[in-house]
């Protein structure tokens, strides 16, 4: 399960920085083809990789779906945090937080 994690966070992070890198450097903003190109395989390997893991994991595609879900709204909050200085403290991304918390362990645990 910790590779799944591992590779889920890779590849968010890739992610992130693939669409967001242009409002990170202005560098970025005119080769965003470029980011483009760096970043896919990287992305599609890892997210394969922790999809795989996921599934194998928890014996759903369903199952794998959500935490997927889930993970993706503990992730993109901290990364807008430290790449963008966009605050994850609003009570709307809080309340979020831990509602895809509450999804990650109930696909886990049940």
């Amino acid at each position: 399960m910790y590779l799944a994690f591992f590779f889920y966070l890779l590849g968010a992070i890739f992610g992130f920085l693939q669409q967001n890198l242009q409002f990170v450097d202005n560098w970025w903003k005119e080769r965003v083809m470029l980011s483009l190109v760096l970043f896919s395989i990287p992305i599609g390997y890892f997210y394969l990789k922790s999809w795989t893991y996921f599934v194998e994991t928890l014996g759903s595609v369903w199952a794998a779906k959500f935490v997927f879900f889930g993970l993706s709204y503990i992730t993109f909050p901290v990364l807008a945090y430290m790449f963008l200085g966009e605050t994850p403290w609003s009570l709307k991304t809080i309340v979020s937080f831990f509602l895809s918390l509450l999804i990650i362990i109930v696909q886990y645990k049940l």
